[in-house]
């Protein structure tokens, strides 16, 4: 209890939030227990929090069990505003959820078909986002370093195609709506000199993994894709935009098994939504959690697959997917798009792949940071650059 009271006296909104569910709940006597959730140098925005509320309502014994993420006020953190990726995530659950439910619903789109989301409780606003604890259900996260199996990339593909799916057909249905609230909706990362300089130094810890032989060709490399990684972000090569995840990786991705077996999967981390080409979000996903070997037996099957499915779900509509996005146009873009990975894998493996052994509180530069990375980004960031070299790219 020392603890918690600790958690609520730090924050007050955590506080109301968690009073204000109890009371809605229907609780008469009641328990609160809060464990701080360590995240092993995998968060640089907010402290993680579980908090169980245990006790008896009018109806019997209850529990309900949450999932919160707090807010670091950090004025040194520079590469995007804190804040905002925190109110992207709660117009997602607190709104746009429930049009994607609506469109659903008037579909009579059955329950495993729709698109899986964690319960959300609506008092959470923008110093807190409050979830369900699905970790009680039976879901875990996944480690950061693991790659990915080929059923873990089918299922997590079949979650963003029903995601990119639902945006368009929003659009579709209210484009009053689409062009005043997702249209509007940009890029987090602020793209000026600190952030070029912030590549650099990362860069060259990417470089600094490298055999001799690719080190020369990157190094050469990194200086034309400063304005081009930018244009990708914003969907400047790809006409055809829809809402992006922005962050759509293996450990934004809770997974349930039973018996050793994969049985679900369920996306989280809406904080950096934007408007923008979907194939970033695929490439993206399949090279954060992939090695070379993977990617060379499945890269153009994956990308097929994701297809497929972002085409089987339109169809649930009645929409056609070549009124959407033809299959020319998608297979155009995904290889005109490609190179985007090498740049991504390059500018971010470092804090993919940060050492657990080196963690920070998330109150510093990022310019400043001290970044040790785990010995499994060698063979990762090699393996990618040598995907480039055989393409002819670098």
């Amino acid at each position: 209890m020392a603890e918690q009271n600790k958690v609520f006296a730090s924050n007050c909104s955590i506080q109301d939030c968690v009073t204000t569910i109890i009371e809605k709940e229907g609780f008469v006597k009641h328990e609160v227990f809060v464990k701080n959730v360590c995240t092993a140098g995998n968060n640089f925005m907010g402290e993680l929090f579980e908090i169980d509320i245990k006790g008896v309502t009018s109806h019997g014994d209850k529990e309900i069990n949450l999932f919160v993420k707090q807010i670091i006020n950090n004025e040194d953190f520079k590469v995007y505003s804190i804040p905002e990726v925190y109110r992207k995530e709660v117009y997602f659950y607190n709104e746009l959820i429930n049009m994607y439910e609506n469109i659903q619903d008037e579909a009579n789109i059955l329950p495993q078909d729709r698109l899986k989301f964690v319960k959300s409780y609506k008092e959470m606003d923008e110093n807190a986002i409050i979830l369900e604890n699905i970790t009680k259900k039976g879901y875990r996260p996944t480690n950061r370093f693991e790659l990915m199996s080929l059923q873990f990339a089918e299922m997590s593909l079949k979650e963003l195609a029903k995601f990119h799916s639902l945006s368009f057909l929003l659009e579709k249905k209210k484009p009053e709506y689409f062009e005043s609230k997702i249209r509007t909706i940009k890029q987090s990362f602020i793209y000026d000199e600190y952030w070029n300089e912030l590549v650099k130094k990362t860069c060259e810890i990417s470089i600094a993994q490298l055999n001799d032989e690719s080190k020369e060709r990157i190094r050469n490399y990194i200086p034309t894709t400063l304005e081009k990684y930018s244009i990708y972000m914003t969907g400047g090569l790809c006409s055809i935009k829809c809402l992006c995840h922005g962050d759509y990786k293996m450990n934004n991705i809770m997974v349930k098994e039973q018996n050793g077996l994969l049985v679900d999967v369920l996306p989280i981390d809406y904080q950096q939504i934007y408007y923008g080409n979907p194939i970033i979000d695929l490439i993206y996903f399949i090279f954060a959690s992939s090695d070379r070997s993977f990617r060379k037996q499945h890269l153009y099957y994956l990308k097929d697959f994701y297809y497929s499915a972002f085409a089987e779900f339109l169809n649930r509509f009645d929409v056609d997917v070549e009124n959407v996005y033809p299959t020319k146009s998608f297979d155009e873009c995904f290889h005109q798009c490609l190179d985007y990975a090498l740049m991504v894998s390059l500018y971010f493996y470092p804090f993919f792949f940060a050492s657990e052994e080196a963690t920070h509180d998330g109150n510093d530069d990022l310019m400043e940071v001290t970044i040790k990375v785990d010995r499994r980004m060698k063979d990762r960031i090699q393996g990618v650059v040598d995907d480039f070299i055989e393409m002819g790219i670098v």
